[in-house]
């Protein structure tokens, strides 16, 4: 098998709830908001890219009030530090893929301890939020898809370079990744939508299964 490259969602993955959900609901438009922005990309009648946005901008809050709810409310799975060590010991590269912030994920994982070394590496794509407390969180997008960042394209890259491609994921900016993907671990949405396009995957509670499942064959 060629080397392995494992690629990871943020929220609701790595964390147990999604970060964007959560400030847009205690600290912006609230659940109703939420509620008729995840309808309207359901439907299609908005990109993800659009009600990203959308959500940001009903927060007024400042970065330290929201910061501070984060940590108060937000936990990462239990068994992600362990699977990240179990991936510098393999050396396999582990890269996290967000249609979220830079700003919220340095909050949860960090940089110094995830260290890239010199026969391991360790990366973070994600889009980044300018807070501002008068005109409301204006998102800085990666790209100019309909999900403000491309994940699919990271794994086409890796693909190109011969790499073979692990992708972990949850929900709807997953879906184009999971398309390209060798082998995918999906749950929520995502093992859903992966059943309905007949795409392989296993599904999983959290990193824990998925530790279990990839050390039982490498």
């Amino acid at each position: 098998m060629n080397k392995t490259h494992i690629f990871t969602d943020f929220d609701g993955t790595i964390t147990e709830k999604d970060t964007l959900v959560f400030l847009a609901t205690n600290l912006g438009g609230g659940p109703q908001m939420v509620e008729t922005m995840g309808r309207l990309i359901r439907e299609g009648n908005i990109s993800l890219r659009d009600g990203i946005a959308g959500e940001m901008r009903s927060i007024r809050a400042t970065f330290d009030t929201a910061e501070k709810a984060l940590r108060e409310q937000v936990r990462i799975d239990p068994g992600f530090p362990a699977f990240a060590a179990w991936c510098r010991e393999k050396k396999f590269p582990l890269t996290i893929l967000s249609a979220g912030f830079h700003q919220i994920i340095d909050l949860f994982i960090d940089q110094g301890e995830y260290k890239t070394t010199g026969d391991w590496k360790f990366e973070i794509l994600a889009n980044e939020i300018k807070p501002d407390t008068t005109t409301g969180w204006q998102a800085i997008f990666r790209d100019k898809t309909p999900h403000g960042h491309d994940k699919a394209a990271a794994l086409r890259a890796a693909k190109k370079r011969g790499e073979y491609v692990v992708f972990i994921g949850d929900g709807l900016s997953d879906r184009e990744a999971a398309e390209v993907a060798d082998e995918v671990f999906a749950k929520h949405t995502l093992a859903e939508y992966c059943s309905d396009r007949g795409i392989n995957c296993h599904e999983y509670v959290n990193f824990k299964d998925i530790l279990e499942r990839l050390r039982a064959r490498f």
